[in-house]
């Protein structure tokens, strides 16, 4: 399937041997999004999504299905997810191609194939990114987790500059 969109970056060097990535493609694929209505029945929602290459290990979806997410943690866990509103600890179980957090097994969201192992096991430790004009999953550790931590530090720097220059 041929890239639907694609983003040019220019190529930094980290610590020497680690460097950024040229280009990121975003190709359309399919995933269900699977949670708890408000009646405790499990819901399956059909997603449009974003996906990289074969080689890389994120997706970014609409950020409506992010907050979901984050929403039923938060209700099944008792748990305030607020050390960090923006971001979510999640894994990713390569045997049934899903994200979940590790306390619960819902909501979970279900993709069409493999992303590239972290390690030997059957999961990967992944992170659910909630800032921006959509919502992403990396897997942590990746050279696309770097990416988005940096975009959003970015973003964090330049959001006063923005707001500045909108207002002229």
């Amino acid at each position: 399937m041929p890239p639907r969109l694609a983003l040019s970056l220019r190529t930094l060097s980290l610590r020497g041997s680690r460097h950024f990535q040229i280009r990121r493609a975003f190709h359309d694929a399919k995933a269900d999004f699977i949670t708890f209505d408000s009646r405790g029945s499990l819901t399956t929602q059909k997603l449009d999504i974003f996906i990289g290459e074969p080689h890389e290990a994120y997706i970014i979806f609409n950020k409506d299905v992010g907050l979901a997410m984050k929403s039923g943690i938060s209700i099944q866990t008792g748990i305030c997810l607020a050390s960090d509103s923006e971001k979510i600890a999640l894994t990713f179980f390569h045997d049934t191609l899903h994200f979940a957090h590790a306390a619960v097994p819902y909501p979970r969201m279900v993709i069409e194939r493999n992303l590239p192992r972290q390690n030997a096991s059957n999961t990967s430790p992944a992170t659910l990114w909630l800032w921006g004009a959509s919502h992403s999953i990396t897997l942590d550790g990746t050279a696309d987790h770097m990416f988005e931590e940096s975009s959003r530090e970015s973003h964090r720097r330049l959001k006063g500059a923005a707001e500045l220059l909108r207002d002229r």
